[in-house]
Order: structure tokens, then sequence, then C-alpha cells
């Protein structure tokens, strides 16, 4: 082979070579700036979307308090909402399993259309209220418990303004408190020593104006017994400003249903009722902050207390996102929103496909 033709063919070679080797190295520069921006294309529409759930109605717009339509578009927000992530206190309410009018995941699935994209959505209080009971003192006509009330916030103590209830039978006895900086507080309250039977301690906290929890400590009164379990007499499903009782037994009635707030307690109206469900009508307060209904009866002679919250927070619907929904390329993204003109915190997580 000629020398030209041989030194031809290096050179082509070496040029190919060169031409490769700036491929390669155009490629690996390149590579993590298209990844890149592949995930912030892929965060932009995942928080698109999960900002969709919290600033649109859905459809029906009032699908939470509207117990006989079909939802066909979900979509959290107040309807008309004056400021932005304001949500429906009965849509949230009907994301609760516990509450008998709960929606399912795979009807609001197929409302949202969006078949490539499971959700998760959490609300929760702001901060935490822990209740214990310290100790107690017996006397001639009535019983004094102490209980020790903490507040924090990540782990965080923080400073709370305490409205506190005992409610037992159709007793109610109430007492303010507060937590220190260092999120203790001590309560004292005193039931008279008539009846027996399980006895709720309520405490509702207020850190600001718009910023409130809640705590709801069952214990025993008169009784050596341990208190009976959440829902062992009845279960009680607010929406639309109206409880619903329903019965485990028919033998045991409530006789008496309230409401508790930040500033006061009510009494609440029956309006109706069947064998195993009663109902009662709720007024439309302006206490800031979570309303706890309380139903409350005797079995025999031993007293019970059934409990829940309007708006039913805390709430945990969609997947988990855990074993086979365990997604590498899932995006959680965390608001502050509006419920009843209190303050929550929601997060909400988009898994891919």
């Amino acid at each position: 082979m000629p020398t030209t033709t041989i030194d031809t063919l290096l050179s082509c070679f070496v040029m190919v070579s060169l031409v490769l080797s700036s491929m390669v190295g155009v490629y690996t520069v390149v590579h993590p700036f298209l990844q890149e921006q592949q995930s912030w294309y892929k965060t932009q529409v995942n928080q698109k979307l999960a900002e969709y759930l919290l600033l649109e109605p859905g459809y029906p717009v009032n699908w939470g308090s509207d117990l006989t339509t079909s939802l066909t578009d979900f979509g959290l927000a107040k309807s008309g909402f004056a400021t932005p992530f304001e949500l429906d206190i009965d849509k949230v309410t009907r994301l609760n399993s516990e509450n008998v009018y709960n929606v399912s995941f795979l009807d609001v699935f197929s409302a949202l259309g969006t078949q490539d994209r499971p959700f998760r959505i959490t609300v929760k209080p702001v901060f935490d209220v822990t209740v214990n009971l310290t100790s107690k003192q017996e006397r001639l006509t009535d019983t004094v418990y102490h209980f020790q009330v903490h507040t924090e916030k990540s782990n965080l103590p923080i400073a709370a303004n305490l409205s506190c209830y005992a409610v037992f039978l159709d007793q109610v006895v109430s007492n303010a408190s507060s937590t220190s900086p260092t999120g203790e507080g001590l309560v004292e309250i005193a039931l008279p020593n008539e009846g027996n039977g399980t006895a709720l301690f309520i405490v509702i906290a207020k850190a600001n104006s718009k910023t409130t929890s809640y705590a709801v400590y069952p214990f025993t009164h008169q009784l050596s017994d341990n208190h009976h379990p959440q829902g062992a007499y009845a279960t009680l499903s607010p929406v639309d400003y109206t409880l619903r009782v329903d019965l485990v037994s028919v033998d045991d009635r409530v006789s008496r249903a309230m409401v508790l707030t930040y500033n006061d307690w009510f009494n609440l109206a029956e309006i109706n009722e069947s064998q195993a469900t009663m109902f009662y009508t709720m007024p439309h307060l302006l206490d800031v902050g979570p309303m706890v209904l309380v139903g409350t009866g005797l079995d025999e002679s031993t007293s019970f207390v059934e409990w829940t919250v309007y708006p039913q927070i805390p709430v945990d619907f969609g997947l988990n996102f855990t074993g086979q929904y365990d997604l590498l390329d899932s995006y959680a993204f965390r608001y502050l929103v509006t419920i009843n003109s209190a303050v929550y915190e929601c997060e909400v997580t988009i898994g891919g496909t």
C-alpha cells in the first residue's frame, strides 16, 4: 500500500476519533443539564397539579355538601373563595375515612382524570397538642383532675392559649390556661362525684388568631375500668353543618349532643332520628378553628361519650407511596391552607408513572 494511502487512512482515523471524542465530551457536559431541565419540568408540572387540587372547587362546585350528585371533577377549594388556598370545610371532611359520607379514592381519581398521576393529600393542624393525666384528688363531693398539656411544632415547643373542657354525661366544666414558651402547661378540672363512666378532656389551643389545634383525651370518672374505645357506641359524621350519629346498638341512645369551640359551647338540637341513626343541626359559628362535636349517653348505669371534630382533621387521603407505590420520582409540596378561617398545613404528594 502506498505511503500516501496509509497516511490518509491514519488521518481519517484520527479525525473520526477526535469527532467521536468531542461528541462524548459534549454529551457528558450536556446530559446533566438535560436531566436537570427534565427534572425542573416535571417539578413544575406536578406543582401545577398539586395547586389545581387546592385552587379549584371541582364539580359540582358544592360537592362537599351535595350528597346526591356524583363527583365529576375533583377540587378542594371553597366555591367563590376570597383568598387562594381557602378550602371547603365539607370537601376536606369527606376525605376522612371515618366519615360515613367519605368519598373513595377511586371516585376522586376517576373524576380528576389523571390516570398516570397517583397522589396523596394530608391535612393537619399547624402545631400539635398532647395531653397527659398526671394526678387526681378525690374529695367529698367532687374529683379534681390535673392534666399536663404540651404544645409543639416539629419537635420545637411553642406557646399557646388554651380553652379546656371536661364533658361527662350532661355536665360540661370549662377552664382556661396557657402553655409557656417551653410548650408546657397545667390544667385543673373538677367533676362532681355523680355517676360513673367515660369522660372527655378537650383542649382547643390557639397560638395566634388563626393558628389553632386541639386534643381530645378520654378518661374514666368514678370507675376503675378503662375508658371505652372511640366508636364503641356510635360514630359521628359531620357534613353541611349537620351531625349524623350512627348508633352501634339501638339500645344505646345519645341523650345529649353538643359543639365546643375555643370561645364557647352549645347544645345541639335534634332534627331527626330513626332506630339506628340520629341527626342534629349545627350552628354556623364565627369562631376560628376546629369545632369539637360530642355525644353522651348511658349504657345501663355507665356513661359513654363519643366525639369527632369539624372539619374532620387530620386527613390522610390517597396512596401512601410505600410498597408497589414507592415511586422514586414522587414530588411533595406543602402549603398553608385556610379552613373555616383557621390555618392548617397541607401536603400534596404527586407520583409519576
